[in-house]
């Protein structure tokens, strides 16, 4: 293999030209790019400087005609379609770097896994906060046992503006939470066991599309005591907001707190005296020029390492840092949180089998599918 890479892009919105972007910038080739809707194709083109490259608007076609061409794709599609959309290029033997979630159906979801198997080198998922200079130091000061034992998590996502018009979205916990959640699972390496949460409209927050609300509020237990919560919002007026609180038994992390936006993204931990422990740190958001997903200059460099560390585990042929498999407790958590929203705050119970049917029989037991299911 070469060392750049020829790249295939399906789904060309939004996330798909950030994604396009960046390793077109890291030095990588696009061979080829498609949509579903051609004036999304013609759009990229312009703005990606790909007046002359292969396009399609049909997924199976494209990875039938790329199959042996190419060394990776990335799939940036609407939700509902990251499924039906990957499938192909994983029968095509390519390798896949596919914006989360599996799909916006968590039955569509199980079947897809299922389809493709457990192999941890054949999609590498973009959730992005894996690799976050910021998160991953968070991370190493819980493993290092500086805060004692976690107690508690408190994961905030909090967006300035609504999201656009173009924009798929089954509801503000699905969509916006499986960002958080997979957060909370990576920084307690360990999953839920129970969740119950609420969603709600605030005051002057107008949407092209409906969610279910503009805010959302989602607790849940884990099996050794760690009491969580996820706090999600389109509404936060000051700019984008990511931040996350870790409270231990002898001291309290807190990441991100904001402080502008762009603006430092701060690692405190505080000792149990009230002081700063040394190995706090400050990283810097990206300061980007023109116009941006507004998500973007506090993950730029999280975007940037996971597209170089997909390419890099393809040349080793180790496995990918997120996948299938990790994603898909994502959306379990997400799910039983989108239920419990829409169920009066009604606790549901979690169960995770590494075995898939185990694992949808509990999600049916727990009423999170159907028996024939139905994730929706």
């Amino acid at each position: 293999m070469s060392n750049v890479f020829r790249y295939g892009v399906y789904g060309v919105g939004r996330i798909g030209k950030v994604h396009a972007a960046i390793v077109q910038e890291q030095g990588q080739q696009i061979v080829a790019i498609g949509d579903d809707v051609q004036a999304a194709v013609d759009a990229a083109q312009r703005e990606l400087g790909l007046p002359s490259v292969q396009t399609f608007n049909d997924a199976a076609a494209m990875a039938q005609a790329l199959a042996g061409k190419i060394d990776a794709m990335i799939i940036a599609s609407h939700t509902k379609d990251h499924a039906r959309h990957a499938l192909p290029f994983v029968q095509a033997h390519i390798p896949i770097y596919l914006e989360k979630p599996l799909t916006d159906d968590l039955s569509e979801a199980f079947a897809f896994v299922e389809a493709i198997g457990r192999d941890p080198r054949q999609i590498q998922i973009g959730l992005q906060r894996r690799y976050d200079p910021a998160l991953l130091h968070t991370k190493q000061l819980i493993q290092a046992g500086l805060i004692g034992d976690v107690r508690e998590i408190r994961c905030i996502l909090r967006d300035q503006y609504p999201p656009p018009p173009t924009y798929s979205s089954r509801g503000l916990i699905i969509d916006m939470g499986i960002h958080v959640a997979d957060e909370a699972i990576f920084l307690l390496d360990e999953f839920p066991n129970e969740v119950w949460a609420s969603v709600h409209r605030t005051k002057g927050y107008n949407s092209p599309i409906d969610e279910g609300g503009d805010t959302a509020f989602v607790t849940f237990t884990t099996a050794s005591n760690v009491l969580g919560r996820l706090d999600l919002s389109r509404t936060h007026a000051s700019g984008y907001n990511n931040e996350t609180y870790i409270i231990g038994t002898r001291g309290t992390i807190h990441t991100g707190r904001f402080a502008g936006y762009p603006g430092p993204i701060h690692v405190e931990l505080w000792q149990s005296d009230g002081t700063l422990h040394p190995e706090s740190k400050t990283f810097e958001m990206t300061y980007l020029k023109g116009d941006y997903p507004e998500f973007l200059p506090r993950f730029d460099a999280a975007y940037r390492r996971a597209h170089q560390q997909f390419r890099a585990d393809i040349e080793t042929g180790a496995s990918f840092v997120v996948t299938q498999n990790e994603v898909l407790d994502a959306q379990v958590f997400v799910e039983a949180a989108h239920r419990s929203a829409q169920h009066g705050s009604r606790r549901y119970r979690m169960q995770r089998f590494d075995d898939l049917h185990q694992y949808r029989a509990a999600c049916i037991a727990n009423g999170l599918m159907d028996e024939e299911g139905g994730g929706g």
